[in-house]
């Protein structure tokens, strides 16, 4: 049994599909099969049970996979840590999602090379839900995410900055001018919105669930810019941070009656290991968050 072996079996596992592992892995499909091949083989048991639709997982391989995920995890680590010791990692993984990617990362990626330019800092964009399961499985080291609902048992996190979700309409709408909008007001409002695994996303849904409606979605994107032109053409309204909003000329955003505060932090796996280069990024991120939360207030 091989650590490569593990890493395949495991990626097949996790994405369902070996095609989807071996594009994942870089590597050829027959690689992947061939390695989970070998591990039934040495062990004389039926990983997984292959079908029309791709595989499924046995109960033997669902075993397997926990343990084997475990090890892949541990391996990690150590070798996090035996880097650390020879100073050789020089990266640190962010996940963001596109909003955050948009208003508050460049600034913040500007300050931290301008201070560690030797550290690369590679971010990954996604939903909350999707960069959470990536720091679950040690895929990311950190992730700034929209805190309000993110379990302080599960995750380390440091709160940063908040701001507001607001209906956004393009320029012309009716409702442009409007101070405040209520659910009432807007439920039949054709909107665009991100994709399931968004915290947007989730809690758009829940305020129309309060207010006893069900929101006309007619577009979703996983795109920030895709979602910024249907708003600013008059296709559909949707929902944007305050702080992009009023940077975009062709689109009024609005406060809802019962406004949407979002808080904004870092996240971080429980019992992480911390490398020298992200105990760095963590003790710059929060001398950055501070500066933030005082230009907040003197703005104020």
């Amino acid at each position: 049994m091989k650590l490569i072996q593990l890493l395949y079996f495991c990626t097949a596992c996790r994405t369902g599909n070996i095609t989807r592992a071996a594009n994942e892995l870089h590597v050829s499909q027959p690689s992947v099969s061939m390695a989970i091949r070998e591990l039934e083989e040495e062990f004389g048991l039926l990983l997984l049970q292959r079908n029309n639709k791709g595989f499924e997982i046995t109960r033997e391989g669902m075993y397997f996979y926990e343990r084997a995920q475990a090890l892949l995890e541990q391996s990690e680590e150590l070798t996090q840590m035996m880097c650390d010791m020879g100073n050789q990692r020089k990266r640190i993984n962010l996940g963001i999602p596109p909003m955050i990617g948009t208003y508050l990362f460049p600034k913040m990626y500007k300050s931290f090379k301008d201070a560690f330019p030797e550290v690369m800092l590679n971010s990954r964009e996604g939903g909350s839900e999707y960069l959470l399961g990536l720091l679950d499985e040690s895929v990311l080291d950190f992730a700034i995410l929209p805190i309000n609902e993110i379990s302080r048992e599960a995750y380390n996190i440091l709160a940063m900055t908040d701001t507001e979700t607001v209906f956004c309409v393009s320029a012309g709408h009716p409702l442009a001018g409007n101070s405040s909008v209520s659910i009432e007001e807007i439920y039949g409002e054709p909107l665009v919105m991100f994709n399931e695994g968004f915290y947007q996303n989730v809690v758009i849904k829940k305020r129309f669930a309060q207010a006893g409606h069900k929101p006309n979605i007619i577009h979703y994107s996983s795109q920030f810019y895709t979602i910024k032109e249907f708003i600013s053409s008059g296709i559909a309204a949707g929902f944007m941070f305050r702080d992009i909003a009023e940077t975009v000329p062709e689109i009024q955003g609005i406060s809802l009656e019962q406004p949407l505060q979002i808080q904004i932090g870092l996240v971080w796996k429980k019992r992480q290991h911390m490398f020298h280069d992200a105990t760095r990024f963590l003790e710059f991120t929060k001398r950055y968050a501070k500066d933030l939360r005082e230009k907040r207030r003197n703005a104020e």
